[in-house]
């Protein structure tokens, strides 16, 4: 059995939406909350796994370290406004729990691994760019020495295991839709420009641009594009339709959706039989 893994998004402060999937994260004056795209993948490869979206779900700190005691392992996607809160949560949670093992994920960790490190050793070890692969290995055994794309500290030493490669077959990964269904209440995320209720996920990973104010590029998903096949993404949108027939839209995030145009016909022909709303 893999480590029993808790997937966090965390809990925010007051007025502030910001977090895992969130691309400009700010205070609002209406509440808009995006999905964890990037932490259901790898909590769909785990037997035993939970995702929780603390923010849309308003689960407080004290819940959160709470839930944590039942988990070996927490995955927590930070951002670089709540780090600070971020790193005094991963205290409290290993002071509540100390054998819990906590890996940060996300841009921040990705930009600044060894500063994240030493500002919090209560930070196992933290994951570079895609982390799908990387967190599910730990969980299920691997040694950390031998895990692509993580940082650590060893005898207070950084180490920087070579980057992971990019994941090439994305209809190999889960459908994140199974996920949310399993572990959110989609009745909780509303963007104003969406039809609520709305359902968003992504069909491709990556942005040939090189536009400088564009964080999941540089950070994350990477520049080269890779996308799932049509029928991959036409094969969950029609069980989707059935997961949640009240959902008004389903929006696809991808950081560039109609790079290649027989592509987007393709899967324009496929999806229209399904009479969606989609954007």
């Amino acid at each position: 059995m893999p480590l029993k893994t808790l997937f966090l998004n965390p809990p925010s402060f007051e007025n502030f939406d910001g977090g895992a999937g969130s691309r400009w994260p700010a205070t609002r004056e209406i509440e808009s909350y995006w999905y964890p795209v990037w932490l259901a993948y790898p909590a769909g490869m785990l037997e035993g796994a939970r995702l929780l979206d603390a923010p849309p779900h308003h689960v407080s700190g004290e819940e959160t370290i709470q839930i944590a005691k039942d988990y070996e392992f927490l995955v927590l996607f930070t951002s670089t406004p709540g780090f600070p809160g971020d790193i005094l949560l991963a205290r409290a949670v290993k002071s509540a729990n100390p054998k819990i093992k906590i890996a940060f994920v996300g841009p921040h960790v990705t930009v600044l691994p060894e500063k994240s490190l030493r500002e919090c050793p209560e930070i196992d070890f933290v994951c570079r760019k895609e982390f799908d692969y990387s967190v599910v290995d730990y969980a299920k055994g691997k040694p950390l020495e031998e895990i692509p794309g993580v940082s650590f500290l060893k005898d207070g030493q950084i180490v920087h295991n070579p980057d992971a490669p990019q994941i090439q077959d994305l209809d190999s990964l889960p459908h994140v839709t199974d996920i949310y269904k399993r572990d959110l209440d989609v009745t909780k995320y509303n963007v104003p420009f969406l039809l609520y209720p709305f359902v968003s996920l992504y069909t491709t990973r990556g942005c040939p641009a090189q536009c400088t104010f564009c964080l999941w590029p540089q950070t994350l998903s990477g520049h080269p594009w890779r996308k799932r096949s049509t029928d991959d993404v036409a094969r969950e949108m029609a069980k989707v339709k059935e997961l949640w027939p009240d959902v008004k839209e389903f929006f696809f995030d991808d950081d560039t959706f109609n790079i290649q145009k027989a592509r987007t016909i393709e899967l324009c022909a496929k999806l229209k039989p399904l009479g969606l709303t989609w954007s």
